[in-house]
């Protein structure tokens, strides 16, 4: 008797702790952040306010010209440089030309805040789309998110590697459910000039 009169008491004080104190703390955030440490590459040298890569020095506050993104781009994210640079120019425009998300929050791919995967974002804008503290977070969380595609694309068709036209298809209605979102993309995979 006297057991079960106490157990009742200490699992309501439990249950308010955990109320009181947060659900960060324990770990059950909607989204988990990655932190910096995970996403270096010794190529890429990132310090304060800047980045270097090969001849190129990019400032972090400003979104740089397309054809730097994409150089950048092809040793941080590899194989998916081409993508990216589609989906950055049909999502928040061309050179000189962003949109509110890519020059206030460094969303230059138009991501939604992720909800279950592991991310590099900060945190959602008021609309629910994803934050980064720069534009290279932005590059390496989209990269995660292709990577994860990828997955989806090979379980579908017995494990072959997908072309960049195959993943903009794969894609659209997951991505973006829109037409003029899959048109446009396939023009700019076929009309960019890639350098």
């Amino acid at each position: 008797m006297l057991k079960t009169s106490l157990i009742i008491p200490i699992l309501m004080l439990l249950f308010i702790s955990i109320a009181a104190v947060g659900q960060s703390n324990f770990g059950l955030d909607r989204y988990k952040h990655l932190p910096k440490a995970l996403h270096s590459d010794p190529m890429v040298i990132i310090s304060q306010d800047s980045l270097w890569f090969d001849t190129l020095s990019l400032s972090m506050a400003k979104v740089p010209q397309v054809q730097s993104l994409y150089t950048v781009a092809k040793q941080s994210i590899g194989k998916w440089a081409k993508i990216f640079v589609v989906v950055k120019i049909v999502e928040s425009g061309n050179d000189g030309d962003h949109s509110i998300l890519a020059s206030r929050y460094f969303n230059l791919t138009g991501m939604r805040q992720p909800h279950v995967r592991k991310t590099l974002s900060i945190g959602p804008t008021p609309t629910q789309y994803a934050s980064f503290e720069n534009w290279h977070d932005c590059m390496l969380d989209f990269g995660m998110y292709l990577n994860r595609l990828e997955r989806g694309f090979k379980r579908k068709h017995n494990n072959r590697e997908p072309s960049d036209q195959e993943m903009i298809e794969y894609m659209y209605g997951i991505y973006n459910t829109y037409p003029v979102w899959r048109k446009r993309s396939l023009f700019v995979l076929h009309h960019f000039q890639y350098r």
